[in-house]
């Protein structure tokens, strides 16, 4: 009767902690930067690899990711650390060239409309969420001018951004997420407004954490045996 006693309480205390947050930092396997500048002649294009990590707050449930869990982009503090692994090199209508050499653009973080919380479909398909991504990059112009500047803002804008987690089956599975959209962002050079779009796709793993509560319910529960045999000795 008192193990059984002991079990009851374990119930009670682990169950407000299941479907709890879980951060997940996810590593790049794949990942890619386009880009395209407008304001000088004809839009130019050019594109490149992307590395790093970024990270989703899943609110997973008995020791898995499923059907109907919640996510959250981010966390509180470094969200993204994305950054351009090779050299992206645009022509400005001739006028000279824009560089942004490997490492020069850096996603740092990302934010969605308040109180946005993603739902996880069965099968872990697509879903849209809108996002805005924090850009800091170092460009250096050659040419008629030479000049370098810089961006470190927002896109200020809300865009639709292809997500999908895969879902799992058991604790520490391998699972994926992928996502991706376009961004713009608006800056100025010697008096001429440039539009940037960056187009970001990107996939990475991570492996899945049990729940919260599960360390609780085991330290409890050998604490709650080891009581009830030492009281039978």
């Amino acid at each position: 009767m008192r193990l059984t006693g002991v079990l009851g309480v374990l119930c009670v205390v682990a169950a407000p902690a299941l479907a709890g947050p879980v951060t997940y930092t996810f590593n790049l396997t794949s990942g890619s930067v386009a880009l395209e500048v407008r304001g000088i002649g004809d839009p130019v294009t050019t594109s490149g690899s992307l590395g790093g990590t970024f990270a989703v707050v899943i609110y997973q449930s008995d020791c898995h990711i499923g059907p109907s869990d919640t996510f959250v982009l981010g966390t509180e503090g470094r969200d993204l650390g994305l950054t351009n692994t090779s050299t992206l090199v645009v022509s400005l209508a001739g006028l000279g060239t824009a560089r942004i050499r490997s490492g020069s653009a850096r996603f740092l973080d990302y934010r969605n409309p308040e109180g946005w919380v993603g739902h996880i479909p069965p099968g872990g398909c697509p879903v849209l969420t809108p996002t805005d991504l924090y850009l800091e990059a170092t460009i250096f112009v050659t040419g008629i001018t030479t000049t370098t500047f810089k961006i470190a803002q927002w896109a200020e804008t809300f865009l639709p951004f292809n997500m999908a987690i895969q879902t799992s089956v058991e604790r520490s599975d391998p699972f994926r997420a992928c996502f991706g959209g376009t961004f713009r962002y608006e800056t100025d050079l010697e008096g001429i407004v440039l539009t940037i779009d960056l187009v970001v796709a990107m996939e990475g793993t991570a492996h899945v954490v049990p729940d919260p509560a599960l360390g609780g319910l085991t330290a409890l529960g050998l604490g709650g045996a080891g009581a009830w045999l030492r009281r039978r000795r």
